[in-house]
Parts: structure tokens; C-alpha cells; sequence
């Protein structure tokens, strides 16, 4: 399919719904099998959306999983419709495929970042483990859908990445003549 034929807003937002949904999956498979419905929505809404730093584990705060479901939805969309631009650029312009792959790796270094963060944070309430199983998941959903979408960026080339960039005439610093 040509690149002109792809929308960013509409792959984007596909996108940013598979890892969403796949995170919310993740998260709710564990809380079953915790026997705690929504423990990691109601954890993670209460330091996100209420900037609880000593999260209630013991019941379940209905406006902090409310609050939290669409933070988690929200974010994943938005990272994805990013994602999504930076890879339509990169197919009209090879020398930027390093881009796509710059921004779903500093995306997930910043969250798994964060995620340790508040996990020491907040006592080690913060679900640590889950977070990061289901930000693999999530992350790895989104990438893999655009990786899949753009069949460009995985074509063989003859040359390495980055040697689409041209040298410059002489060294830098140094003049001609």
C-alpha cells in the first residue's frame, strides 16, 4: 500500500487502541488471578490521576480506575499517533527509519524509568512487574503494527542504516584550498 494511501491520525489511533487494549488485557488477567478486580487500575490511578504517593491496596477507589482508564487510553493513543507520523516520515525519507525505533526505545526507557521510580516511591505498591510485562506489550503492540504496516521500513536495503546521510565535501573545520 503506498505511503500516500496511510493516514497518521488513523493508524495512530489503531496503534495507540492495540497497545491500550493489550496493556488492559494484561492488567486484568493478573488482577483475576490475584483474585482483586482492578487492583493495578485502582493502584495506578491513584498515583497518576490522584498523585497518591501511599495508594489505598485495600479497596477500591472507583474515580481513581475511572481516571486512570482514560490516562492509560489517552497516552497510548497519542504515543501512538507520534509513532505513527515518525514512521510515514521515515518511509519518505530512509535516513530517519532510526527515528521509529529512537522513539518507541526512549519511549519505553521513560516509562519503565517512571515506573521504578514511583515503585520505590510509593513503598513498593506500585504493581512493578505488571507495569513492565504489560509496557512490553503494550510497546511492543504498537511497533509491531506499524512494522507490519510499513513494509518499506523492513526491506532489505544494500546499505546500512544512516548511510543514506551524504559526507560532507571536506572535513569539518577545515577549509578548502
Amino acid at each position: 500500500m503506498p505511503h500516500e494511501r496511510h493516514s497518521s491520525l488513523r493508524e495512530g489511533l489503531v496503534a495507540g487502541l492495540l497497545g491500550a487494549l493489550l496493556v488492559a488485557i494484561w492488567y486484568t488477567v493478573v488482577d483475576l488471578g490475584r483474585g482483586e478486580m482492578f487492583y493495578t487500575a485502582n493502584v495506578l490511578g491513584q498515583v497518576f490521576a490522584q498523585a497518591d504517593t501511599m495508594p489505598s491496596v485495600r479497596t477500591v477507589n472507583s474515580s481513581a480506575v475511572v481516571q486512570y482508564s482514560l490516562l492509560h487510553f489517552g497516552s497510548f493513543i497519542v504515543f501512538g499517533i507520534v509513532l505513527a507520523a515518525l514512521t510515514h516520515l521515515a518511509t519518505r525519507n530512509p535516513s530517519l527509519r532510526m527515528g521509529v525505533w529512537l522513539g518507541l526505545v526512549i519511549g519505553f526507557m521513560c516509562w519503565l524509568g517512571m515506573s521504578y521510580t514511583l515503585y520505590r516511591a510509593t513503598d513498593q505498591r506500585f504493581p512493578w512487574w505488571t507495569t513492565l510485562i504489560g509496557s512490553v506489550l503494550g510497546f511492543g503492540a504498537v511497533g509491531l503494527y506499524l512494522w507490519r504496516s510499513h513494509p518499506g521500513l523492513r526491506s532489505r536495503q544494500d546499505r546500512p542504516l544512516g548511510a543514506e546521510v551524504k559526507s560532507p565535501p571536506h572535513p569539518p573545520g577545515r577549509q578548502a584550498g
